[in-house]
């Protein structure tokens, strides 16, 4: 009776140990997922002690890799690097080793830049401080803790060391929470209207085109930005009998600025104005190879209303329909041989207004470069 009381006491032991690994477990992986929304809600802080917590439950490599990265995000190299280095440590999958050693390069080119010491600067009191490094209470052989903190089994507070605090230079998610915000963007639209450019009936009055624009958001909480575009315009022959109808094709170099108004999360009405120079070639004039020249130069303006809907995990896509119009000076600039700007009948301005389709893609990221890494 005494063996099978001992028995049973013994089982029920490691079933409570077990329910107990496992209820650490579950507790880790609830703290990861509130870290990373944390993560990206830009609240730092939050999500390092939320990954900490979860590395000391369950020390598992991406724990660690999503405390390497919030530290980073925090300016705290050091105990960034520390903490990539013990997730290289434990076991990594080739996606996340690679993803280490994404981050780990990152770390050293920012505190080398700024000349930044990875190597603790102090050590502080008991507990974790802003940019403490944290411990390993699990016992295990795993070797540093955290970020780098002794090995410990328990017991009273224990000095953490200190780090240099620098500035991060680049947001290493993956997911953001979708906004209309973005750092910059490549598009094109496809436009098509009418108008008069130069003297009557020398140039017709239909035209097509096509549009390529980048943006730059220069106020994210403003939503204003800068737009540089270069635009190409075909008008078709004229009706001036004495001259039989000249082609007349248009190709703007230009700057704009615009403002994005989003009531609704996803569509905004963005107003745009801008300036361009306007190079010119009727009659599709060539050279003497038979390439297209374009020798009459001119000043212009665009002024277009937008109406956008943006979609993706990130607003990331973005169709519009616009309509506008582009002004046009008298031709200023023609080249020495050849008609001048009046014989053309160039030495008028115009307009022509247009309405468009067009698609633009969004980088979160400087110069458009794709994610840096994904939390695990």
């Amino acid at each position: 009776m005494n063996r099978l009381f001992v028995g049973l006491a013994l089982a029920g032991s490691v079933y409570v140990g077990t329910a107990h690994a496992e209820t650490q477990a579950e507790i880790a992986a609830k703290e990861n997922e509130e870290g990373k929304q944390a993560m990206f809600a830009g609240n730092y802080k939050l999500a390092t002690d939320k990954f900490r917590s979860a590395a000391d439950r369950a020390p598992e490599a991406k724990y660690f890799f999503n405390l390497c990265t919030s530290q980073y995000q925090q300016g705290i190299f050091g105990a960034a690097l520390a903490a990539c280095n013990a997730a290289d440590n434990l076991s990594p999958t080739p996606k996340q080793k690679e993803n280490i050693s994404k981050t780990v390069e990152k770390i050293k080119q920012d505190a080398a830049a700024q000349n930044i010491d990875l190597a603790p600067t102090g050590t502080g009191g008991g507990g974790t401080p802003e940019g403490g490094t944290g411990t390993n209470t699990m016992g295990s052989d795993v070797g540093p803790g955290p970020t780098g903190g002794p090995n410990t089994t328990g017991g009273g507070p224990v000095s953490q060391p200190q780090y240099a605090v620098g500035r991060p230079t680049q947001n290493l998610l993956a997911v953001v929470k979708p906004e209309q915000t973005y750092t910059w963007t490549l598009g094109v639209d496809l436009i098509g209207g009418g108008g008069k450019i130069g003297q009557s009936g020398m140039f017709g009055t239909s035209a097509a085109g096509i549009r390529f624009k980048g943006d730059y958001m220069v106020n994210p909480a403003a939503k204003f930005g800068l737009q540089g575009y270069l635009q190409f315009q075909h008008f078709g022959e004229g009706t001036d009998a004495a001259a039989t109808g000249y082609s007349l094709d248009v190709f703007d170099i230009g700057v704009a600025a615009y403002k994005h108004f989003c009531g609704n999360k996803a569509f905004c009405i963005t107003p745009l104005a801008g300036a361009q120079l306007a190079l010119m070639s009727p009659a599709n004039e060539s050279d003497g190879e038979g390439s297209q020249v374009f020798n009459y130069a001119a000043l212009g303006a665009r002024f277009e209303l937008a109406v956008s809907y943006a979609f993706g995990t990130r607003y990331e896509h973005v169709l519009s329909l616009m309509a506008g119009v582009n002004v046009y000076s008298k031709v200023f600039s023609d080249p020495q041989d050849g008609m001048t700007a009046a014989e053309w009948g160039l030495d008028t301005g115009g307009a022509a207004g247009y309405g468009g389709l067009g698609y633009t893609y969004r980088f979160n990221t400087p110069f458009g470069s794709g994610p840096f890494v994904s939390l695990e």
